[in-house]
């Protein structure tokens, strides 16, 4: 819950100071990134568990602040119709963060949406 607090958090305070994904300072949104379409659904549905079968995945941006620096976002279709956003911090000992883009929504926020 807390993750996902985090998460909530960071996307609501988001704004200027995103980066291009490629060459974020995030080593696992660079090889999300080298990934073919269908791979990287797959690989972040495996992430997102919750029997979710990745059909599609969006890359919303790389934070570039003091605060966020190279946090990577991504969005996630399930081909039962479920999407969920993932928050991939650079330190890869950190745990992923992943929330239902409905609460996201809830909150005044989207998936699938560059920022």
């Amino acid at each position: 819950m807390r993750l996902r607090a985090l998460l909530l958090t960071t996307l609501v305070t988001l704004g200027p100071g995103t980066v291009d994904a490629a060459g974020s300072g995030n080593p696992a949104n660079d090889r999300l990134v080298a990934l073919a379409p269908a791979d990287r659904a797959k690989a972040l549905a495996k992430t997102i568990g919750h029997g979710c079968v990745g059909t599609s995945a969006f890359a919303m941006g790389v934070v570039d602040t003091a605060k966020w620096k190279s946090l990577a976002y991504w969005s996630v279709q399930c081909k039962d119709g479920r999407s969920f956003a993932i928050q991939i911090a650079p330190d890869p000992k950190a745990p992923w963060a992943v929330a239902d883009c409905r609460v996201l929504a809830a909150n005044g926020k989207e998936c699938f949406k560059k920022f």
